[in-house]
């Protein structure tokens, strides 16, 4: 019994040997989450009939404006000055991005959920249906953002149901979610330097901070109504949201907590 004991115990003390410089396992550090507080600059009175979508200009330093009373786009600098107006004449307008890619501008008509893609100086070049189930003509695409490394369009359908849709060029709809976190959706802007998406609601009268599939991340309270067209710019901590029936651009410093 004794040697048996022994047998047991010199290999017990060799392992042990063998490891006594080895430390002890790491534990996976936590991803790293950004909070962002939001503090309004000034409130600019457009001289726009209905401010809805709302993107960078193709410079990346102007914006451009889509109203959805006149159908028409226009391009402002960040102080809500009218530069030009586009010679594009749409149908119930609604969202607005570009394509760096391309060189192109893109809008989404609500009523009959179209893109328009226009080439940089604002003439119609191609028209693509979203072809999606929804309630109502007055509730369909709203928000247009795009995502360029990806080659990936984010629309927004309103209500009825409320969705973000991935869509590609040459594929078509990549998916569907609908969304549940506010009364309706309006606004969308896809923020390349962490891969987020911001959102804005215009009846909740809203900010949304979410991930690329509209998780939440944060939520920020606007206390105005009819929010339609939001820009970020990180890079200068800057925000831009318009408003339907203010006539106004709101612009916010945007701060890292």
């Amino acid at each position: 019994m004794k040697k048996l004991v022994n047998i047991l115990i010199i290999p017990f003390l060799l392992l042990a040997a063998c490891n006594k410089d080895v430390p002890p396992p790491v534990e996976p550090e936590e991803p790293t989450t950004v909070d962002y507080k939001i503090e309004l600059l000034e409130d600019i009175l457009l001289n726009i009939a209905e401010p809805s979508g709302l993107s960078w200009a193709l410079n990346h330093k102007d914006l451009i404006l889509v109203d959805d009373r006149t159908n028409s786009a226009y391009l402002i600098d960040n102080k809500g000055k009218q530069l030009s107006q586009l010679p594009y004449a749409g149908d119930d307008t609604e969202g607005v991005t570009i394509s760096e890619a391309t060189n192109s501008i893109w809008i989404a008509e609500e009523a009959e959920s179209k893109l328009i893609e226009l080439d940089s100086n604002g003439n119609e070049i191609n028209a693509f249906m979203i072809d999606i189930n929804r309630g109502s003509k007055k509730k369909g695409l709203e928000g247009l953002t795009y995502d360029a490394r990806n080659k990936i369009f984010y629309i927004l359908n309103e209500a009825e149901p409320g969705l973000l849709i991935k869509w590609q060029v040459n594929t078509g709809i990549l998916s569907q979610k609908q969304l549940q976190f506010a009364q309706d959706y309006s606004g969308i802007f896809f923020d390349n330097a962490d891969q987020s998406l911001w959102i804005v609601s215009d009846q909740s009268q809203k900010l949304f901070y979410c991930d690329l599939d509209a998780k939440v991340k944060q939520s920020f309270d606007l206390g105005f109504p009819k929010a339609e067209g939001i820009v970020v710019d990180i890079a200068n901590n800057r925000l831009y949201i318009v408003s339907d029936s203010e006539k106004k651009l709101y612009i916010y410093k945007i701060i890292k907590q």
